[in-house]
C-alpha cells in the first residue's frame, strides 16, 4: 500500500490511466499491463542492507587530514604580540 500510494485515491481506490492509443479497447490492456508490472514492483523485497565498518587505514587518513587541516587553520590565525 505504501509503494503505491501515489496512485491510489481518498475513497481506497487504486486508479490506473492512459491515452496512448485512440481505442479504448488497446488504453485498456496497457493499463491491465502496466497494473501488473507496477504491482510486481510493489510486491518485491528490497535486499536486505549489509552492515560495513570503516577500515582502520581509513580512520588515520581522515584523522590525519584533519590535522593537517587545523595546523593550517591555525597558523592562519596566529597573532603577533605588541610590544608596548
Amino acid at each position: 500500500m505504501r509503494r503505491l500510494a501515489t496512485r491510489i485515491g481518498k475513497d481506497g481506490v487504486l486508479r490506473f490511466t492512459s491515452q496512448q492509443t485512440r481505442s479504448q479497447a488497446a488504453n485498456r490492456e496497457l493499463v491491465v499491463e502496466r497494473f501488473a508490472d507496477s504491482l510486481c514492483e510493489a510486491l518485491k523485497q528490497p535486499p536486505a542492507r549489509k552492515r560495513t565498518r570503516v577500515s582502520r587505514a581509513a580512520k588515520q587518513r581522515r584523522l590525519e587530514v584533519k590535522k593537517q587541516r587545523g595546523l593550517l587553520k591555525g597558523g592562519r590565525s596566529r597573532k603577533i604580540p605588541i610590544e608596548e
